[in-house]
């Protein structure tokens, strides 16, 4: 069959640059013609016959009775007919074959011999891994391939005969989507499938582009190469001395004729500029990478066979050099391990995988025990299922129990584990005194930013005390994380920016919208004046905060207007796609009330997928009690809720046709990978990993073969622009300063933790040892406030020792239960007390009431878009959109709308500074539309104060206020409630509270109810010591609490200002 003739213009641009470079890192070139020959003159066979006979001969030999032997011409003659007779069924399943004979990975081949009327079988190998010079390697171009139909290969390298590596080139103009088009092509049965059941790694070039599969791998998935440990100057230099190698002139002139370029007059360039493709080539094709890759970095998961990414590999190698460190322990000595972080959608399942299978091919680790371990009931489902298609020489065996999984450990079971980690808990309370001290365990934790912490991880610990530990993380660890603590230092880093720069996520698209609320104030404030009544305005406060928090965001009225705006967005862009969506509910009553919104409507196939509480509920509680009768539908309809979420999921994730959206709360918002999510409805606000983790979902890249998907989409009902963008600016450009300070010193972790426990003690001198006692003793309120604070600071340092590596290893048994067994008591004791004490009131019951009152009375109004499309990862996007708005005066009014929403946002963090900049927009727009100021001199203003508003800045805040952190917002917005003589004495006072509250915040304080408590205490004190006693002036008790009220207000929505 002839073929068109080879176009030299085309040819010179990618094609002879990459065999020149091949050559100089030593592959010897073959001409058409002697490739032609090698192969028996025989273009439908693909394996150099006689290369990889004679390879055969040479690498093997084997051992009996002590003496070394060859194996006989004949068998080799015969191993290699027999593979190169392989009948293609499937390129996959049939290059799943051929890798299992020819990779020391699984099985392997063997020749039978016989010695001394016996028959033995040997092990032959294909390749020589240990000594890479041992090894024949070769590059030929044009490479004639005859299938059904012929093809012709650019580029094909073999080692030992076999074809490893295809390259196909294009020049810039037609680019290298073209050469992916046609390796592709070239795999189907009607072409030259053959070819590909042996190679291992297909690349597509076209000089300025370079990017790399393997058998089977889809357009979007190839993926480009980069040296991630070699700065771009030395890879440079490096490349530019293999380049300047003079190549044999007869072998050059060969290539030319083979390239139909003999004619032209071109000589080898030996100096020239590097080009992307050249960085591919050293990078992955240099002789003991290319093996390396072939080896350990080629692989199968499930139906699909796969090649790791740059990242991975160089995780992997990284990975490897870490554990070659060891580390003292109580028990003699471990292996160092430390953290992975990979951004999700990385592959970091399959690069637990691969690190596995390398490890288990380590010449200094014999034989190791793996433990695989995650927070999830589905996370380790998938984990069991992606290492059992790994190709590993190990089972894999899924731990169903805590007893089961210490006999396993007590077995020195050399099987690969998977193991949820509360399992460790209940292995713990077992053990006795069981300790495994091998060193030889490595223990893989999976999404390490969740698991870290707890009594469940403390036990791993304790019962495999050396083990190595690495761990994995979809999000960066932030300073607040103790991961650094528990699991060592960072061996790799992989960012947002770096996968969203290899194009292996896509893009995120953010569009906010807004539901606005018409509430009728008056009676609303009525109705819940008469409902809470009876509290005090302490408990006043944290009934309105969880009231906006919480049943604002899920008033019917609003929900519908958010669910019917969902409904039109879903049609009018992504109905009959294939795409589908994900919506993230404010809570369960919510993710009820919407689901029952789509049933009645019947235009969108949705489903409800939330956890079941198995609580009991009061009569009171309707919401609950709503939430509970839609999952006992569901449980009746589809005999059980598991049963329900395994069919949706398996719908939602492999159907087109099926499920559209899902609506969760918590559940699938991490590790739930359906690459056909498109769009995230986010009706929740969320914050920090959560928030990463649930916009993750859609930016996966998906082959959908009716409608491409290009982006994913964000649709913003809660305000989280400002979380994205802050999560987005973190993870994307992770600082290592950003969590220096976090390693702490063990021993002086388990010295203060028993310090702050003798503390605790302490208070209860010469008190009767029972709970009435100790009851009645905290009803002085003195006593009672020593206590909470000592309490507290004993709670605080025992959460921090559990995230510690070494704490299980430097106290006892006796003293860790004797820990968990007093702190569960203090904490009872402290409840006890303040119940006593009215201190604390459970405020479901006015929550509920006034939960109805807003039902009824507050709507919602049809939902509008705040802003355009907006990329996430983009940060000038957004003033590129104002700019693109068109005339002055609109954009003054873009601007001025933006910057009132972030005023809105922001009002209560400083009511006084941001009520001044409203005031200022107001009057500009005011004067701008009766002509009173130009547009252009308006936009000129708006703009000064858009910067004003991200810069907090106030003029009239004096400078030794506004350097102090939280200070700021606290001068502006007290001075009406502490009337001064000066406003020297007045700031002396306002540094002082700011130094209070500084004081007393600790890491995510404005969460942790106890920290809280304990500031407010410490406010309360200062005011009343310092600033009433103290300074003389006149305050009741009610003044005191509203000033008091009003700092915590204050500091809690500032958080950030006190840099914890």
């Amino acid at each position: 069959m002839s073929m068109e003739p080879i176009n030299f213009d085309e040819a010179k641009q990618s094609q002879l640059p990459a065999v020149e470079l091949l050559i100089n890192l030593g592959w010897q070139y073959l001409s058409c013609k002697q490739a032609l020959a090698l192969r028996g003159d025989d273009d439908s066979r693909v394996i150099l016959g006689d290369v990889l006979r004679r390879s055969l001969m040479r690498i093997n030999s084997y051992e009996h009775v002590g003496e070394t032997h060859k194996f006989k011409e004949g068998d080799i003659a015969r191993v290699v007919s027999e593979l190169e007779s392989i009948r293609v069924d499937g390129v996959i399943d049939t290059s799943r074959a051929v890798t299992d004979i020819i990779m020391p990975k699984l099985g392997g081949s063997t020749i039978e011999v016989f010695h001394e009327g016996k028959h033995e079988n040997k092990s032959l190998r294909y390749f020589d891994f240990d000594n890479i010079a041992n090894n024949e390697f070769h590059v030929t171009v044009e490479y004639r391939v005859v299938g059904r139909e012929a093809i012709r290969a650019d580029i094909v390298c073999f080692v030992n005969g076999i074809p490893l590596v295809h390259i196909e080139n294009k020049k810039s103009s037609v680019g290298y989507k073209k050469a992916i088009a046609q390796l592709l092509r070239y795999q189907k049965p009607d072409h030259a499938p053959k070819l590909f059941i042996y190679e291992q790694l297909l690349l597509a070039m076209d000089g300025e582009n370079a990017v790399y599969g393997t058998a089977g791998t889809p357009e979007e998935f190839y993926s480009s190469w980069r040296e991630k440990n070699t700065p771009k100057e030395r890879l440079h230099a490096t490349l530019r001395d293999v380049i300047a190698k003079p190549i044999d002139k007869d072998v050059y002139a060969q290539l030319l004729r083979d390239l139909n370029g003999a004619t032209y007059g071109v000589e080898q360039l030996q100096v020239r500029s590097i080009m992307p493709q050249d960085e591919t080539i050293y990078g992955m094709l240099r002789q003991e990478r290319v093996l390396d890759i072939v080896k350990n970095f080629v692989f199968y998961d499930g139906a699909y066979k796969k090649v790791a990414r740059y990242q991975q590999y160089f995780a992997i190698e990284r990975m490897l050099e870490r554990i070659k460190q060891t580390e003292t322990t109580e028990y003699g000595s471990r292996h160092k391990g430390g953290i992975v972080w990979h951004t999700q959608g990385s592959g970091k399942s399959l690069t637990m995988v691969m690190f596995v299978r390398a490890l288990i091919e380590q010449p200094h680790i014999v034989n190791p025990r793996v433990l695989m371990v995650t927070d999830r009931v589905d996370l380790d489902k998938q984990i069991k299922k992606t290492f059992e298609n790994g190709g590993l020489k190990k089972k894999v065996k899924q731990m169903t129990s805590g007893n089961e999984l210490l006999e396993h450990i007590k077995s020195k079971d050399t099987s690969v584990l998977t193991t949820l980690i509360h399992k460790f808990e209940s292995a713990g309370k077992k053990r006795t005194d069981f300790v495994d001290t091998d060193d030889n365990i490595y223990v893989l934790i999976d999404e390490a930013h969740r698991s870290q912490g707890g009594d469940a991880n403390m036990e791993m610990l304790r019962v495999i005390p050396n083990a190595c530990v690495i761990a994995f993380t979809g999000t960066p660890l932030l300073r607040k994380d103790k991961s650094r603590s528990k699991f060592g230092e960072f061996i790799d880093k992989y960012t947002i920016d770096d996968a969203l720069a290899d194009n292996v996520v896509l893009p995120l698209i953010y569009e906010g919208r807004y539901v606005a609320l018409d509430q009728n104030a008056p009676q609303i404030d009525r109705l819940a004046d008469r409902v809470s009544e009876d509290l005090s305005a302490q408990n006043k406060y944290k009934l309105q905060r969880r009231v906006e928090n919480r049943t604002l965001a899920e008033v019917p009225s609003k929900l519908e207007e958010v669910c019917a705006n969902i409904e039109q967005h879903y049609i009018d862009n992504f109905q009959h796609t294939g795409l589908k969506g994900q919506i993230v509910a404010p809570s369960k009553y919510a993710a009820v009330v919407m689901q029952r919104w789509f049933e009645r409507r019947h235009k969108l196939q949705t489903a409800l997928i939330i956890s079941d509480d198995n609580n009991e509920i009061s009569e009171e509680d309707l919401k609950k009690q709503e939430v509970a009768d839609y999952l006992s539908e569901i449980k009746a309809k589809y005999a059980g809720l598991k049963t329900y979420e395994d069919m949706t999921i398996d719908d939602f994730k492999n159907n087109p046709e099926g499920i559209e959206l899902l609506i969760v709360v918590d559940k699938l918002l991490t590790g739930f990978d359906a690459p056909r999510n498109t769009v995230l409805y986010l009706a929740k606000k969320l914050v920090d990993h959560n928030l990463l983790q649930a916009i993750a979902r859609v930016n996966r890249l998906f082959n959908n073969p009716h409608y491409p998907k290009t982006s994913g989409f964000i649709i913003d009902y809660s305000e989280n622009a400002t979380s994205i963008q802050e999560a987005m600016d973190l993870f994307g450009n992770f600082d290592e300063a950003d969590v220096k300070g976090t390693l702490i010193d063990i021993n002086d972790k388990v010295e203060e933790l028993a310090q702050k426990y003798a503390a605790v003690l302490d208070v209860f001198n010469g008190v009767e040892k029972d709970s009435h006692s100790y009851i009645e003793h905290l009803r002085d309120e003195p006593t009672r406030k020593i206590y909470k604070d000592k309490f507290n600071q004993l709670l605080n340092v025992y959460e921090e020792c559990k995230a510690l590596r070494g704490f299980a290893e430097k106290i006892s048994d006796d003293e860790i239960q004797r820990y968990r067994r007093d702190i569960k008591k203090f904490a009872e004791l402290k409840r006890n007390a303040d119940l006593m004490n009215g201190e604390e009131i459970d405020l479901k019951q006015y929550e509920r009431e006034i939960s109805r009152i807003l039902d009824q009375y507050v709507t919602a109004s049809q939902a509008e878009v705040l802003t355009d499309q907006i990329e996430v990862t983009n940060r000038d996007e957004l003033n590129a959109a104002i700019e693109e708005l068109g005339s002055v005066t609109s954009k003054a009014e873009a601007i001025a709308a933006q910057t009132k929403r972030r005023i809105t946002e922001r009002q209560q963090d400083d009511e006084v500074l941001y009520g001044k900049f409203s005031e200022r927009i107001a009057e500009i727009l005011q004067a701008m539309h009766e002509k009173k100021m130009a547009d252009i001199e308006a936009l000129k203003q708006l703009r000064e104060i858009e910067k004003e508003v991200d810069q907090k800045k106030d003029d009239e805040t004096p400078d030794v206020v506004q350097s102090e952190p939280g200070a700021g917002a606290l001068y502006r917005n007290l001075r009406e409630m502490l009337p001064m003589e000066s406003d020297e004495q007045y700031q002396q006072i306002i540094l002082e509270l700011a130094n209070v509250v500084q004081r007393s915040a600790t890491v995510d304080w404005w969460r942790n109810y106890e920290i809280k408590r304990q500031m407010r205490s410490n406010i309360d004190d200062y005011v009343y010591e310092e600033i009433k006693i103290g300074r003389g002036i006149e305050l009741e008790n009610e003044q005191i609490e509203q000033i008091v009220e009003k700092v915590m207000t204050l500091a809690e929505n500032n958080h950030s200002d006190y840099g914890v």
